[in-house]
């Protein structure tokens, strides 16, 4: 896989084919949508590491998960970042966004992770369920203030997540001969 810098268009062509995605999976298959990507700040959003942090949260997704829960998996690697939909099914869109929260909230790596759910009736965001909204990963703000206002460089941001991804991900043993 070679890393690329992506374009604003190509970014927001991509928010627009996973709403697309979104749509079509709620009308195939109802119940409720998790939709999963990280939130990675700047122009290059595809890496190994990134891609290896995703599987992690599908990981923790499906032990969170009640047994006999998950419809469909489906997972896309683009260039524009990897996206993971599960439909679950048997459980309220609000029990499913704690879950969510939990898994997001409970480790570094959880804090990288964006997991939007949906219903047929719209999103649930931790504000609807009365949540604190996220922090930010650098200081204790209101992760959207932070980002509105740059509060932080690109730079800053993507050496923490490195950081984060350092310490969280699995190391591959080499074997010595």
């Amino acid at each position: 896989m070679t890393e690329r810098t992506v374009t604003l268009y190509e970014i927001l062509e991509s928010r627009e084919n996973r709403v697309r995605r979104q749509e079509q999976l709620l009308l195939e298959f109802g119940g409720v949508l998790i939709s999963v990507t990280l939130n990675i700040p700047g122009s290059v959003k595809d890496r190994p590491s990134y891609r290896k942090a995703l599987r992690m949260g599908i990981e923790m997704l499906k032990k969170k998960l009640p047994e006999g829960r998950i419809l469909h998996i489906e997972v896309r690697e683009l260039p524009t970042g990897a996206e993971a939909y599960f439909i679950v099914d048997g459980m309220t869109a609000s029990e499913v966004k704690r879950i969510t929260v939990e898994i997001e909230d409970s480790s570094s790596i959880g804090r990288l992770f964006d997991m939007d759910v949906l219903a047929e009736k719209g999103s649930v965001s931790r504000v609807d369920l009365g949540m604190q909204s996220r922090r930010c990963l650098l200081c204790s703000e209101d992760a959207k203030i932070c980002a509105r206002t740059q509060r932080h460089s690109i730079d800053e941001l993507l050496t923490e997540i490195d950081r984060i991804l350092e310490m969280s991900l699995p190391r591959k043993i080499e074997e010595t001969n």
